[in-house]
């Protein structure tokens, strides 16, 4: 996953913490979420690779197709493992 992308994605899917996050902490979350990924789909690297692409040109193809498996560009999976991602990261 290019973290590069990585802000994008989070505020795209999860518009509510536009404004709340620096930049610090979404390289932070970005970085963490990328080892959580790492070591969820441990031995198959193929899976995940078509899961965290979150490359411009992927996800502006999704929508301009309007690829019905996706979410606002993205793969599902990745925004579901990141609301589980967040889940299991956030003190109650």
């Amino acid at each position: 996953m290019n973290l590069e992308y990585f802000p994008q994605f989070l505020f795209s899917n999860f518009p509510i913490v536009k404004g709340e996050l620096d930049d610090e902490n979404i390289r932070v979350i970005g970085e963490e979420f990328k080892s959580y990924l790492l070591e969820k789909f441990t031995g198959d690297t193929e899976k995940l690779t078509e899961i965290w692409d979150i490359d411009p040109k992927t996800v502006i193809m999704n929508q301009v197709t309007k690829n019905p498996f996706t979410v606002n560009g993205y793969h599902p999976a990745l925004v579901i493992h990141f609301t589980y991602f967040v889940e299991e990261n956030t003190p109650l």
